[in-house]
């Protein structure tokens, strides 16, 4: 699985609950190294913030669905209104969160997607 997120707390956040769930964690620190790592490590769930520097998460967003089209890509940020969340999924987004719940449901998605 891969996570891609410009603040390095919330990846290290991300990577240390998915870790002990079983999951093998890549990260990337915007869009433009989320693709690179996307294509290297064919991942199986993608946690894509929506703003980062560079290329943004919804930029990138239709170029993930199209190069993995079998992978989850769960949308998650803190600052993203209902219509942000709409527009994700509208471009291939499986699921989209707030930043403030996502950590309580990791254990969810584990169980729903089955990610290694």
């Amino acid at each position: 699985m891969l996570i891609c997120d410009d603040e390095a707390d919330i990846r290290a956040l991300y990577r240390v609950a998915f870790e002990q769930l079983g999951a093998e964690v890549s990260e990337a620190i915007d869009g433009d190294d989320c693709i690179s790592c996307a294509a290297e490590g064919r991942p199986d769930l993608v946690v894509l913030d929506v703003y980062m520097p560079n290329r943004d998460g919804l930029s990138i967003l239709p170029q993930l669905r199209q190069q993995h089209p079998e992978a989850r890509i769960v949308v998650v940020s803190a600052h993203a209104a209902e219509e942000t969340f709409a527009l994700s999924r509208a471009l291939g987004a499986t699921a989209c969160f707030e930043k403030m719940s996502f950590m309580s449901r990791i254990p969810r998605l584990m169980d729903r997607y089955g990610v290694a």
